[in-house]
């Protein structure tokens, strides 16, 4: 009873402060589903976590095919590296998305039995999958060397640019598995919403060219979708050398922040 006691005067914190403290009270609840979710998702599998580096390679290669022979792309420069930022960004966020909707439904059990603050188990989700962007940001890096990149002093804010990233996962894992209590065919809805914005993120193409075609005002629904902004901010701070552009960049940060709040 004491401990109900406690966590029901926490849930009146003010956030984010509250939500913040009750983490770091139940961090090591925290690391264990984070590592339960790792272990769950490559459990039985051969190549294990390996995996995390084919799903990007094989799409990236049938990219390639397509953009440099089929129809080819002669604008962007380093053209495997520019395909596969835009790749790792945008695949990051269709990772988590989809398991997090769920995970409060797939962990009904737990809820019901055990108390603890229960945005652990979205916030679990996303921390999990961002072990996967750490294995695929070390291929990116790669793929940088190889294709001989020059490096800039810049490269050092594409950190940055994630962390606005997973401030916007956070935001959308919240609202997701929370409407996925109420609303069962959530999953369905999500999964529908990412195959129309894989088409409306500039994954295989530039942002100016966004901007170039299309009118004021849809440009700037557009970069509703932040995924666009922070696609263009990394391939500006690790290809081009220069700063996210202010525009672009600053809205998908207004975004995050907003849907996180």
């Amino acid at each position: 009873m004491k401990e109900l006691g406690t966590y029901e005067r926490d849930e009146g914190e003010a956030l984010p402060r509250g939500m913040f403290a009750r983490l770091y009270r139940y961090r090591y609840a925290l690391a264990n589903l984070v590592l339960k979710d790792f272990r769950v998702r490559y459990r039985n599998m051969s190549l294990g976590f390996l995996w995390s580096l084919i799903n990007p390679l094989v799409m990236l290669g049938v990219l390639i095919i397509v953009f440099s022979f089929i129809h080819p792309n002669r604008h962007a420069h380093f053209f495997p590296v520019f395909l596969l930022s835009g790749m790792i960004t945008y695949n990051f966020f269709t990772l988590c998305l989809p398991p997090v909707t769920n995970s409060i439904m797939d962990n009904a059990s737990l809820v019901k039995k055990v108390i603890f603050p229960r945005e652990l188990i979205p916030i679990s989700v996303v921390l999990s999958n961002s072990i996967h962007l750490v294995i695929q940001l070390i291929l990116l890096m790669a793929f940088v060397l190889l294709f001989k990149v020059p490096l800039h002093a810049t490269i050092l804010l594409v950190p940055v640019v994630f962390m606005v990233e997973v401030l916007f996962i956070l935001g959308m894992a919240f609202a997701c598995s929370a409407l996925s209590v109420f609303y069962r065919d959530m999953l369905y809805i999500v999964q529908s919403a990412l195959s129309v914005m894989f088409w409306l993120t500039p994954i295989f193409y530039d942002l100016a060219q966004v901007k170039l075609n299309l009118p004021k005002p849809l440009y700037y629904l557009y970069l509703l979708n932040p995924i666009a902004g922070l696609i263009d901010a990394v391939r500006n701070t690790l290809l081009r050398g220069k700063l996210p552009d202010p525009e672009s960049f600053g809205i998908a940060c207004g975004v995050s922040v907003a849907v996180f709040i």
